[in-house]
């Protein structure tokens, strides 16, 4: 697995086994979806939120630190728009769950 050194990033965050589970690139303003034995995947905002729910709050933080410190950038404005899509996500995945039950026993 590479090192720290070796990520074009230095934003991480942890699944619940202690892995460098998703990674911020800085210089992209980008989510990746880091593996073990495979290359790291680009992540549209959105999937990480749903990838890492609990982690919400680190992912809106991040992205808006970006969006923030690049107010030129035309990237800001897709940052913004995949992020309020996967909250927006995630709302509706748990409001329509919360309408439905699961009916088993």
């Amino acid at each position: 697995m590479p090192g720290p050194d070796d990520m074009p990033w230095t934003t991480y965050l942890i699944n619940p086994h202690g892995d460098r589970h998703l990674g911020f690139n800085e210089d992209e303003g980008r989510y990746y979806r880091l593996w073990q034995h495979k290359a790291p995947e680009p992540l549209h905002t959105g999937d990480a939120i749903f990838l890492r729910p609990s982690d919400i709050d680190q992912i809106v933080k991040y992205a808006m630190i970006w969006v923030r410190n690049h107010p030129d950038n035309p990237r800001g404005y897709k940052l913004i728009d995949e992020m309020a899509a996967g909250a927006k996500g995630l709302v509706m995945h748990f409001a329509q769950a919360a309408r439905h039950p699961s009916q088993g026993g």
